[in-house]
């Protein structure tokens, strides 16, 4: 008997792993799932108070919260689900595989709407650092709007057209039951390699890219703005200079921070997609498919995580944000 060939069809997770490691992991899903619609109904209303169109960088953070709690609301769901369909109940055993399309797949498309957004924020950032001069006559409220709706409206068109090539059957189990399942079509399974590699290649390696050149751009300039403002507070210079300056300062920090924070999820979120490509066996299909799954488990999990953490930073680092939020709390516990 060839030993190599019986190691390398034997699977690195077993199934009755599998089902104990993915039980554990979806605890902390639905836990973040929930903080995330809280965390994120709360940054909403502070930029409503705040005026969502004061200012540019607003307009964004707002839609990336309003992505981030559908991404939260959407994956709540399919853990519900993932739990009920554990009890083998014929009146809910195909709960999870339904919600798989129903919500998760929609949570995804969420996910790369608020990935967008994210890098949008931080260009438009950079951006305003290095011209400072011409931040009046190109950064404008109404062109922030617009760009945010056409790259939700961009992504959209981009992954709708995999689950509308999908078909939800019903086939017979091994116990004589009815169980839901998708099928795909030809165009489906050309639409799933489309899928697979602009949402785990193009749009993630992209938007990692474009970050981390945008915050080493800001870092770089923060020096320069601090030394600016402390020449213009030696020099006697208008105190709304320097508060004008005080308030850009502000701003780049706070993106700064959620850049990096998010910089580490993106990472992180490669995780599927790095594996698949490394171990060709650690696929959805593959000999590996349960190491798959633990894998994408986990990345969920840290996705999740990231959409309930901005509110602290921006609490943190944003001083209209927290007075803002401090008023409002004042205002519900009196």
């Amino acid at each position: 008997m060839n030993l190599t060939s019986v190691q390398v069809g034997l699977p690195l997770i077993s199934e009755e792993a599998y089902y104990v490691i993915i039980k554990v992991l979806h605890f902390p899903m639905m836990v973040f799932s929930l903080s995330g619609l809280v965390t994120n109904s709360l940054n909403m209303l502070v930029f409503v108070r705040q005026g969502v169109t004061s200012d540019s960088v607003t307009v964004s953070l707002f839609v990336m919260s309003l992505s981030d709690f559908a991404a939260s609301l959407l994956m709540f769901p399919q853990v519900i689900c993932f739990y009920l369909d554990s009890l083998n109940l014929p009146s809910v055993k195909s709960c999870y595989i339904i919600t798989s399309m129903a919500t998760t797949y929609p949570h995804i498309v969420f996910g790369k709407v608020t990935c967008l957004i994210q890098t949008y924020i931080s260009v438009e950032r950079a951006y305003c650092v290095i011209f400072p001069l011409k931040v009046k006559r190109v950064i404008k409220t109404r062109n922030t709007v617009i760009i945010n709706i056409i790259l939700c409206i961009v992504t959209i068109i981009i992954f709708t057209p995999y689950p509308a090539n999908l078909q939800l059957v019903w086939v017979r189990d091994n116990l004589n039951s009815t169980r839901a399942t998708f099928v795909f079509n030809s165009v489906g399974l050309t639409m799933a390699m489309v899928n697979y590699i602009n949402g785990s290649f193009i749009i993630p390696n992209t938007a990692i890219v474009v970050n981390s050149v945008a915050t080493v751009v800001i870092v770089a300039r923060l020096h320069v703005t601090r030394k600016w403002r402390e020449t213009l507070s030696s020099a006697g210079a208008a105190p709304k200079l320097q508060k004008m300056s005080s308030k850009s300062l502000e701003t780049s920090k706070t993106v700064i921070v959620i850049t990096s924070v998010y910089l580490v999820s993106l990472i992180c979120g490669q995780l599927p997609a790095m594996t698949a490509f490394a171990l060709p066996d650690v696929t959805q299909e593959g000999l590996n498919k349960y190491l798959y799954d633990v894998i994408f488990s986990i990345r969920f999990d840290i996705e999740a995580m990231h959409s309930t953490v901005n509110l602290f930073f921006y609490l943190k680092m944003s001083s209209k944000y927290r007075q803002v939020f401090q008023a409002i709390f004042m205002n519900f516990t009196s």
